[in-house]
């Protein structure tokens, strides 16, 4: 909605997508979509961006905004970066978006590709990681997942309860947060 006190008030939080590949329809007319500069390349795990500057991305009319998201960082050996990006209110207008989110089927395990030499990741089940992601937003219980949770060496709870995970869900049935609260909470 219009911020009409102005300045930079948050639309949607700076956050990451969780999945594989979003498609976005941004209305040509309101830039308020902002991308933080990306990781140096090469780099590996979270980049909160601390000093690094917001960019207005301006929609070109008739094009689309594609970003990359966590299971892509995955998949590519860390060669592809999910960006940290944010929205800003405007003073005036209203911002109107379509986004759609490619992801993978729920019982997926996300690993590198072989062909990209060793593993940066070790295996991350997609239904788990977005129920995670999930309840860390919405449904405020359980800890904000991250990919650097997966980082080859890691130490994370996330790589033992999502054995637990695979072994309870059942995603041909529509999946309950509350139902299985237990096993997505610290």
């Amino acid at each position: 909605p219009p911020n009409p006190g102005g300045g930079e008030t948050l639309g949607i939080s700076p956050h990451r997508d969780a999945g594989f590949l979003t498609v976005l329809w941004q209305d040509p007319d309101t830039h308020s979509l902002q991308v933080q500069q990306p990781m140096p390349v090469g780099s590996v795990g979270r980049y909160d961006g601390a000093g690094g500057e917001w960019t207005t991305v301006i929609p070109v009319k008739g094009a689309l905004t594609i970003n990359t998201g966590d299971m892509a960082q995955i998949w590519s050996n860390n060669r592809y970066h999910a960006p940290l990006h944010r929205v800003l209110t405007h003073p005036t207008w209203r911002r109107y978006s379509a986004p759609f989110f490619y992801n993978p089927g729920y019982r997926t395990q996300v690993a590198p590709l072989p062909s990209l030499g060793k593993p940066t990741f070790t295996p991350c089940n997609w239904g788990y990681f977005r129920a995670q992601r999930f309840a860390g937003d919405f449904a405020d219980f359980g800890a904000e997942i991250q990919v650097d949770d997966y980082l080859e060496g890691s130490v994370s709870r996330h790589l033992h309860q999502q054995i637990a995970f695979e072994r309870m869900v059942d995603f041909r049935v529509p999946f309950s947060v509350e139902q299985y609260r237990s096993l997505l909470v610290n």
